[in-house]
C-alpha cells in the first residue's frame, strides 16, 4: 500500500521534523494536534527513505547552522545573560507585593551565569580524600573535569 500523498505544507513539515530526528510517536502527534490527515508509521517511514536525500542535507544545514550562531556562540550568550542583568540591575531593589526582593537575587544569580560561561568559576573538587591513592585522585578529578562526576561506590574502578 502507498503512502498517502501529502500536501506540500505537511510535507515540509515532515521533512523538517525527520531531520530533527523526532520519533514517529511524536510526529504522529503533532499531525493530531494541528489537525491534519492520519500519518502512520508505516508511511512516516516510507517518506523517511523516499525523502532521504532532502531529510539528510535538511538535517547537515541545520547543524551546521546550530553550531555557528546563535546560543551555540559562547560570545552570544554572555551578551544575552549581560543584557539580562543589565534589566535586572534596574529592578533589582524593586519589591514584589509582599516585599521580596526576588529581582536583586536573579540579578546575582544573572552575574554568576556570565562568569561561569566566561570560566571565572572553578570547578569544585571534594577535598575529602580518604585514604586514596594519587592515581584514584587523578582519576576522580579527570572525571570531575570532564563533566561525568565523582566516581560512584559502586564503580569499578574506585
Amino acid at each position: 500500500m502507498a503512502a498517502p500523498k501529502l500536501q506540500e505544507e505537511h510535507k515540509q513539515a515532515l521533512i523538517t521534523w525527520l531531520a530533527a530526528e523526532y520519533s514517529s510517536g511524536v510526529i504522529q502527534h503533532w499531525f493530531r494536534e494541528r489537525e491534519w490527515p492520519e500519518i502512520t508509521r508505516q508511511s512516516i517511514q516510507h517518506y523517511r527513505d523516499d525523502l532521504k536525500d532532502e531529510i539528510t542535507q535538511r538535517r547537515d544545514e541545520r547543524r551546521s547552522k546550530a553550531l555557528t550562531t546563535g546560543l551555540a556562540l559562547k560570545e552570544e550568550r554572555v551578551e544575552r545573560l549581560k543584557d539580562h542583568a543589565d534589566h535586572l540591575e534596574e529592578i533589582k531593589w524593586v519589591p514584589d507585593k509582599n516585599g521580596k526582593l526576588w529581582n536583586e537575587k536573579g540579578w546575582r544569580e544573572t552575574l554568576d551565569d556570565i562568569a561561569r560561561e566566561m570560566g571565572h568559576r572553578r570547578i569544585g573538587i571534594d577535598a575529602d580524600v580518604g585514604n586514596k591513592s594519587d592515581a584514584e585522585l587523578v582519576a576522580e578529578a579527570t572525571r570531575t573535569l570532564q563533566g561525568t562526576g565523582p566516581a560512584r561506590s559502586d564503580d569499578p574502578g574506585s
